[in-house]
């Protein structure tokens, strides 16, 4: 069985919060997520919205696929 606890590092020691009731000695995994501030890259993001197309509105759209999938039924 496993179990899932949130904690911070502080001055080398693993505190979990909340006030989790951990066992006095057992194993554990560490997993110490990589927390490299980075901007976006807004050439990219420019890019993938390219992708969507903005001359047709959604919901009209939406009613046309949902009119020509009962026409088939």
């Amino acid at each position: 069985m496993y179990r899932v606890i949130e904690a911070d590092i502080r001055e080398g020691l693993i505190v979990p919060y909340p006030a989790e009731k951990i066992p006095k000695s057992g194993k554990v995994l560490v997993l110490i997520p990589h927390e490299e501030k980075s901007k976006p890259d807004l050439e990219e993001i420019r890019n993938l919205l390219g992708w969507l197309r903005t001359d047709i509105d959604a919901a009209e759209w939406q009613k046309s696929v949902r009119n020509e999938w009962e026409d088939r039924i």
